[in-house]
Protein backbone atom coordinates (compact mmCIF):
# COMPACT_ATOMS: atom_id res chain seq x y z
CA UNK A 1 0.00 0.00 0.00
CA UNK A 2 1.25 3.48 -0.87
CA UNK A 3 1.96 5.59 2.20
CA UNK A 4 4.37 8.27 0.96
CA UNK A 5 3.70 10.60 -1.98
CA UNK A 6 6.85 12.16 -3.43
CA UNK A 7 6.78 15.16 -5.77
CA UNK A 8 9.42 16.52 -8.09
CA UNK A 9 9.72 20.31 -7.78
CA UNK A 10 10.87 22.02 -10.99
CA UNK A 11 8.49 21.35 -13.87
CA UNK A 12 6.00 19.57 -11.60
CA UNK A 13 5.06 21.69 -8.60
CA UNK A 14 6.78 24.67 -10.22
CA UNK A 15 6.25 25.33 -13.90
CA UNK A 16 9.77 25.82 -15.22
CA UNK A 17 10.61 29.08 -17.00
CA UNK A 18 14.31 28.37 -17.58
CA UNK A 19 14.29 27.00 -21.14
CA UNK A 20 16.71 29.68 -22.35
CA UNK A 21 19.13 28.53 -19.64
CA UNK A 22 18.70 24.79 -20.22
CA UNK A 23 21.64 22.40 -20.44
CA UNK A 24 21.04 22.06 -24.17
CA UNK A 25 21.53 25.81 -24.53
CA UNK A 26 24.63 25.58 -22.35
CA UNK A 27 25.93 22.79 -24.59
CA UNK A 28 25.49 25.05 -27.62
CA UNK A 29 27.24 27.94 -25.88
CA UNK A 30 30.23 25.76 -25.00
CA UNK A 31 30.16 23.82 -28.29
CA UNK A 32 30.52 20.61 -26.28
CA UNK A 33 28.42 17.46 -26.61
CA UNK A 34 25.21 17.73 -24.58
CA UNK A 35 25.75 14.41 -22.78
CA UNK A 36 29.17 15.50 -21.56
CA UNK A 37 27.81 18.84 -20.35
CA UNK A 38 24.86 17.13 -18.65
CA UNK A 39 27.11 14.62 -16.86
CA UNK A 40 29.49 17.32 -15.65
CA UNK A 41 26.62 19.54 -14.49
CA UNK A 42 25.00 16.72 -12.53
CA UNK A 43 28.26 15.65 -10.89
CA UNK A 44 29.13 19.19 -9.81
CA UNK A 45 25.98 21.23 -9.36
CA UNK A 46 23.42 18.58 -8.43
CA UNK A 47 25.56 16.30 -6.27
CA UNK A 48 27.55 18.73 -4.14
CA UNK A 49 27.36 22.12 -2.45
CA UNK A 50 29.70 25.07 -2.78
CA UNK A 51 30.10 28.70 -3.75
CA UNK A 52 29.58 29.85 -7.32
CA UNK A 53 33.35 30.13 -7.84
CA UNK A 54 34.12 26.72 -6.33
CA UNK A 55 31.60 24.90 -8.45
CA UNK A 56 32.49 26.83 -11.60
CA UNK A 57 36.10 25.73 -11.15
CA UNK A 58 35.08 22.08 -10.78
CA UNK A 59 32.69 22.25 -13.76
CA UNK A 60 35.21 23.79 -16.14
CA UNK A 61 37.97 21.47 -14.95
CA UNK A 62 35.88 18.39 -15.76
CA UNK A 63 35.14 19.72 -19.24
CA UNK A 64 38.70 20.91 -19.78
CA UNK A 65 37.72 24.49 -20.58
CA UNK A 66 38.38 27.97 -19.23
CA UNK A 67 35.63 29.93 -17.43
CA UNK A 68 34.77 32.58 -20.02
CA UNK A 69 32.69 35.66 -19.25
CA UNK A 70 29.91 34.25 -21.45
CA UNK A 71 29.78 31.07 -19.35
CA UNK A 72 29.77 33.01 -16.07
CA UNK A 73 26.92 35.22 -17.25
CA UNK A 74 24.92 32.21 -18.47
CA UNK A 75 25.26 30.35 -15.17
CA UNK A 76 24.52 33.39 -13.03
CA UNK A 77 21.39 34.05 -15.06
CA UNK A 78 20.42 30.37 -14.77
CA UNK A 79 20.74 30.33 -11.00
CA UNK A 80 18.89 33.62 -10.51
CA UNK A 81 16.10 32.82 -12.98
CA UNK A 82 12.63 32.08 -11.66
CA UNK A 83 11.98 28.34 -11.34
CA UNK A 84 8.24 28.96 -11.56
CA UNK A 85 5.33 29.73 -9.30
CA UNK A 86 3.73 27.20 -6.97
CA UNK A 87 0.01 27.84 -7.43
CA UNK A 88 -2.39 27.61 -4.46
CA UNK A 89 -4.18 24.56 -5.89
CA UNK A 90 -0.96 22.52 -5.68
CA UNK A 91 -0.47 23.44 -2.03
CA UNK A 92 -4.10 22.52 -1.37
CA UNK A 93 -3.51 19.14 -3.06
CA UNK A 94 -0.62 18.44 -0.71
CA UNK A 95 -2.71 19.43 2.32
CA UNK A 96 -5.51 17.15 1.13
CA UNK A 97 -3.09 14.23 0.72
CA UNK A 98 -1.89 14.68 4.28
CA UNK A 99 -5.48 14.86 5.52
CA UNK A 100 -6.03 11.50 3.81
CA UNK A 101 -3.16 10.05 5.86
CA UNK A 102 -0.31 10.16 3.34
CA UNK A 103 3.15 11.43 4.11
CA UNK A 104 4.22 13.98 1.46
CA UNK A 105 7.81 14.72 0.49
CA UNK A 106 9.61 16.74 -2.17
CA UNK A 107 12.47 15.00 -4.01
CA UNK A 108 14.48 17.10 -6.44
CA UNK A 109 17.62 17.13 -8.56
CA UNK A 110 18.80 20.70 -8.15
CA UNK A 111 21.68 23.02 -7.22
CA UNK A 112 22.20 24.90 -3.98
CA UNK A 113 23.01 27.99 -6.05
CA UNK A 114 19.45 28.67 -7.18
CA UNK A 115 18.29 31.88 -5.50
CA UNK A 116 14.53 31.37 -5.90
CA UNK A 117 12.98 29.84 -2.80
CA UNK A 118 9.94 27.68 -2.24
CA UNK A 119 7.05 29.48 -0.53
CA UNK A 120 6.85 28.96 3.22
CA UNK A 121 3.31 27.58 2.94
CA UNK A 122 4.59 24.77 0.72
CA UNK A 123 7.59 24.01 2.92
CA UNK A 124 5.37 23.91 6.00
CA UNK A 125 2.85 21.63 4.25
CA UNK A 126 5.20 18.71 3.52
CA UNK A 127 6.82 16.13 5.79
CA UNK A 128 10.33 16.45 4.37
CA UNK A 129 12.34 17.81 1.44
CA UNK A 130 15.21 15.93 -0.21
CA UNK A 131 17.61 17.81 -2.50
CA UNK A 132 20.21 15.94 -4.52
CA UNK A 133 22.99 18.30 -3.42
CA UNK A 134 22.30 17.35 0.20
CA UNK A 135 22.03 13.64 -0.55
CA UNK A 136 25.17 13.54 -2.67
CA UNK A 137 23.23 11.52 -5.25
CA UNK A 138 20.61 12.34 -7.87
CA UNK A 139 17.27 10.64 -8.47
CA UNK A 140 19.04 8.69 -11.22
CA UNK A 141 21.11 6.86 -8.60
CA UNK A 142 19.84 4.09 -6.34
CA UNK A 143 21.70 5.46 -3.31
CA UNK A 144 19.34 8.44 -3.11
CA UNK A 145 16.29 6.18 -2.78
CA UNK A 146 17.89 4.21 0.04
CA UNK A 147 18.62 7.41 1.95
CA UNK A 148 15.03 8.66 1.56
CA UNK A 149 13.59 5.27 2.57
CA UNK A 150 15.76 5.14 5.69
CA UNK A 151 14.93 8.71 6.70
CA UNK A 152 11.17 8.24 6.19
CA UNK A 153 11.24 4.65 7.58
CA UNK A 154 9.11 3.14 4.81
CA UNK A 155 9.72 0.33 2.33
CA UNK A 156 10.25 1.03 -1.40
CA UNK A 157 6.81 -0.24 -2.46
CA UNK A 158 5.17 2.21 -0.05
CA UNK A 159 6.42 5.22 -2.05
CA UNK A 160 5.05 6.82 -5.20
CA UNK A 161 7.00 9.52 -7.03
CA UNK A 162 5.41 12.04 -9.40
CA UNK A 163 7.39 14.14 -11.86
CA UNK A 164 7.81 15.42 -15.40
CA UNK A 165 11.06 13.74 -16.48
CA UNK A 166 10.77 10.19 -17.78
CA UNK A 167 14.21 8.98 -16.67
CA UNK A 168 14.60 10.68 -13.30
CA UNK A 169 10.95 10.79 -12.26
CA UNK A 170 9.51 7.58 -13.70
CA UNK A 171 11.98 4.92 -14.82
CA UNK A 172 14.49 5.44 -11.99
CA UNK A 173 11.88 5.23 -9.20
CA UNK A 174 10.38 2.12 -10.82
CA UNK A 175 13.83 0.52 -11.10
CA UNK A 176 14.32 1.15 -7.38
CA UNK A 177 11.08 -0.50 -6.33
CA UNK A 178 8.95 2.62 -6.00
CA UNK A 179 5.64 3.33 -7.70
CA UNK A 180 5.66 6.24 -10.15
CA UNK A 181 3.40 8.55 -12.13
CA UNK A 182 4.70 10.49 -15.10
CA UNK A 183 3.32 14.04 -15.16
CA UNK A 184 2.88 15.09 -18.79
CA UNK A 185 2.04 13.83 -22.24
CA UNK A 186 4.10 11.05 -23.79
CA UNK A 187 3.86 8.32 -26.40
CA UNK A 188 5.80 5.92 -24.18
CA UNK A 189 4.01 3.10 -22.37
CA UNK A 190 4.01 4.58 -18.87
CA UNK A 191 1.42 5.33 -16.21
CA UNK A 192 0.81 9.04 -16.63
CA UNK A 193 -1.34 11.98 -15.65
CA UNK A 194 -1.74 15.38 -17.32
CA UNK A 195 -3.03 17.19 -14.23
CA UNK A 196 -1.93 16.90 -10.63
CA UNK A 197 -5.61 16.92 -9.72
CA UNK A 198 -5.65 13.30 -10.96
CA UNK A 199 -3.29 12.14 -8.19
CA UNK A 200 -5.95 11.51 -5.55
CA UNK A 201 -8.18 9.59 -7.98
CA UNK A 202 -5.21 7.42 -8.94
CA UNK A 203 -4.36 6.70 -5.30
CA UNK A 204 -7.99 5.84 -4.56
CA UNK A 205 -7.96 3.36 -7.45
CA UNK A 206 -4.75 1.78 -6.14
CA UNK A 207 -6.38 1.30 -2.75
CA UNK A 208 -9.19 -0.68 -4.37
CA UNK A 209 -6.87 -3.05 -6.25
Amino acid sequence: MIKVVSFDIGGTLCTSTKDIYSLRELSKLLNIDYNLVRKAYKNVYQKSKGTFEEQLDKFTSILGIKPTSELVIFLKNKFTSNEGEVTPDKIELIKKLRELGYKVILFSNTSNLFTSKLPDELVNSVDDIFYSYDLGYTKNESESYKIVEKKMNYNPEEFIHIGDTLKADYYSPIENGWNALYYGETTEDVVSITSLNEVIDYLNQKRLV
